[in-house]
C-alpha cells in the first residue's frame, strides 16, 4: 500500500500550479477526469494539497498520497491530511460536463442526479466503509497513526455555469445536511474549489508574511 507522503507549503510554487489550474478552467468548459483533471493535479502536489485547507482542523496538510490503495479494496484519487490533527480528506475527483452533476429527464420538471456524480458520492462511501472496518488494524495507524482519526470527503465535479441558482441551492444543502457515518462530504464544481483555493492561498499567504509580534 502506498505511504502517505510528507509535504511542505511552497507558496511559490503553490501560485504557479493555481495558475495553471485557473487557466485549464479558463480554456475549457468540459473537463475530463482522465484526460484533464488527473494530470493536472497529479502534476501539481502543491495544489492538491491545497483541496485539504477546506476541511476543519488542517491549515495546510503535512501528508499526502494519489491513487491511495484504501486496503486492497478501492483506489483513492487523492488522501491528504494533517498527522499532528490526526483529521484527514479523501478526495474524488469526477469530469465536469453538462450533465456530471444534474441531468435533465423527459417529461419530468425537476433534474436528477447524474450517473457521474453518484458515482462519485458512492466511491466515498466505500472508502469511508473500508476506513471503519480496518480503524483497528495495524495497517491503518500505519498510515493515519493509532486511536481516532476524523476523516472528511470531498467530491469535485462539473461546472458552475451548467447549474442555475436552484441547481446549485440542491448541491449545497445536499452537501450541508448529508453525512455518511458522521462523516461530512462536501461538493464542490471546479469553478467552487477554484474560488475557495485562491481565498486560502491568499490568507496563507497573509499568514505567512504577518510580521511576528515582539515581547
Amino acid at each position: 500500500m502506498k505511504l502517505l507522503q510528507p509535504i511542505a507549503f511552497d507558496p511559490s510554487q503553490c501560485e504557479k500550479e493555481l495558475a495553471a489550474f485557473r487557466d485549464l478552467l479558463g480554456k475549457k468548459v468540459e473537463l475530463s477526469e482522465s484526460g484533464d483533471i488527473q494530470p493536472l493535479f497529479k502534476a501539481s502536489p502543491q495544489l492538491a494539497a491545497l483541496v485539504g485547507t477546506q476541511v476543519p482542523g488542517v491549515d495546510f496538510p503535512n501528508r499526502y498520497a494519489f491513487e491511495f490503495d484504501v486496503f486492497g479494496n478501492y483506489t483513492a484519487d487523492l488522501v491528504l491530511g494533517s498527522s499532528d490533527t490526526r483529521t484527514f480528506c479523501a478526495i474524488e475527483f469526477e469530469d465536469a460536463r453538462e450533465n456530471s452533476i444534474l441531468h435533465k429527464v423527459t417529461n419530468r420538471a425537476q433534474k436528477e442526479w447524474g450517473r457521474r456524480f453518484d458515482h462519485g458520492f458512492s466511491q466515498l462511501i466505500d472508502w469511508f466503509h473500508a476506513f471503519d472496518d480496518h480503524k483497528n488494524s495495524a495497517e491503518f495507524a500505519k498510515h493515519f497513526g493509532f486511536g481516532h482519526a476524523v476523516f472528511y470527503g470531498i467530491l469535485v465535479i462539473g461546472r458552475s455555469v451548467h447549474l442555475t441558482d436552484y441547481d446549485r441551492n440542491r448541491l449545497r444543502w445536499r452537501a450541508d445536511r448529508v453525512t455518511v457515518n458522521t462523516h461530512k462530504v462536501a461538493c464542490l464544481t471546479y469553478d467552487e474549489l477554484l474560488a475557495a483555493l485562491t481565498r486560502q492561498w491568499q490568507w496563507l499567504e497573509l499568514m505567512r508574511k504577518k510580521p511576528e509580534s515582539t515581547p
